[in-house]
């Protein structure tokens, strides 16, 4: 079985289908979306208002954008 990703972008439902949550590759709490990089989720949480990190896998954390 490959490896999974280590970054996923979550995508919302409907016409516009923006960027709705950024997770580790690792996190089975979505189904949609698709694999990305470090710096498209980078991207995504500095230009998508509405964008998240997840809070159970906490990519946020990961990627060093909280204070320990």
């Amino acid at each position: 079985m490959p490896e999974p990703p280590r970054w996923w972008i979550e995508y919302g439902i409907g016409v516009s289908r923006l960027p709705d949550r950024v997770h580790t590759g690792a996190c089975r709490m979505t189904n949609r979306g698709k694999p990305a990089t470090r710096e498209s989720v980078m991207e995504v949480l500095r230009t998508v208002p509405s964008a998240i990190a997840c809070p159970l896998c906490r990519p946020d954390s990961e990627l060093g954008l909280l204070d320990s």
